[in-house]
């Protein structure tokens, strides 16, 4: 038997799930010495409460960096991120009511011949 609940939606700013918006969301780290690089370029994203996504792409493509501008662990370096109808980016971490869950790879062992094997 399986069970689901439903997550009351609030826009208020107090509730749990909020619309997320990203406009033109961009991304440059600058270094000395170095030349500029764009990790984020210009991602445009509209998240309604209940949708379920996911940023799949290759390595170095941008998808942690978006999700730690997303969260205000990363500075934005253009663009806008609305969470409700609040600007996210001009609101403390703690503020933003939004949570981030990195895949560990020691979770899962490397797969070994022997014992997964036919």
């Amino acid at each position: 038997m399986t069970a689901t609940t439903q997550t009351p939606v609030s826009t208020n700013g107090g509730g749990t799930a909020q619309p997320l918006l990203l406009s033109e969301l961009r991304k440059t780290f600058l270094a000395r010495g170095r030349e500029p690089f764009e990790a984020v370029k210009g991602i445009n994203l509209d998240i309604r409460p209940g949708e379920l996504v996911a940023l799949l792409g290759p390595s170095g493509c941008g998808k942690t960096t978006t999700l730690r501008m997303i969260a205000g662990i990363e500075t934005v370096t253009a663009g806008d991120i609305k969470i409700g109808d609040r600007v996210g980016q001009n609101l403390p971490p703690g503020k933003r009511n939004v949570r981030c869950g990195f895949e560990g790879y020691a979770i899962y062992p490397p797969p070994q011949l022997r014992g997964h094997g036919a």
